[in-house]
């Protein structure tokens, strides 16, 4: 069995346009393709089942593989996001004992002039965070009305960043924003 053509094509005065060349190969590619697979077809349908078994082995591993793949790979990040008013994040620390809060200025600007409010009551202060880098918080730091230092073990459920260029909620009744 051949996938050859049976008369050569006519040559145009110049030869071959290039469109024509390429119509063509990808003709000749095409046909010689089907003629390939036809042939391992046969040659499938002929053989003896324990070479079937060996390719439905193949193929079951060959499938198992590439979905073991699609569910290792990464898919839509669980992490803080950042606010795009001002290109804040918050990364809350895991341990209740020490609570930590890292605000992460994530934007291509600085922020000037920052303060931290923490349930409405505790604020800190810094007066400028260098873009793409972080601060962190702790409640040694937070200091209340009349100079009233925040307990050791604050629990935050509302935290606010105010700059010189706005204001965002990072955290809100305990659910990050």
């Amino acid at each position: 069995m051949s996938a050859a053509r049976g008369d050569p094509l006519p040559l145009d005065e110049d030869g071959l346009p290039l469109q024509t060349r390429l119509r063509d190969g990808a003709e000749n590619t095409a046909l010689n393709v089907v003629a390939i697979l036809r042939e391992v077809w046969e040659d499938f349908r002929n053989a003896d089942r324990y070479f079937k078994y060996k390719a439905a082995i193949l193929a079951a591993w060959a499938v198992l593989s590439l979905v073991g793949v699609g569910v290792a790979c990464p898919g839509t990040s669980t992490a803080p996001r950042s606010n795009s008013s001002i290109g804040a994040r918050l990364v809350m620390g895991e341990e209740m004992e020490h609570p930590a809060y890292v605000l992460s200025n994530e934007s291509d600007r600085a922020w000037e002039e920052v303060v931290v409010v923490v349930n409405h009551q505790y604020r800190s202060a810094i007066k400028i965070v260098e873009p793409k880098a972080f601060v962190t918080i702790t409640p040694k730091q937070l200091m209340g009305d009349n100079g009233v230092l925040a307990p050791f073990n604050l629990k935050a459920t509302d935290i606010e960043l105010y700059t010189s260029k706005g204001k965002v909620v990072l955290l809100e009744h305990g659910q990050p924003r």
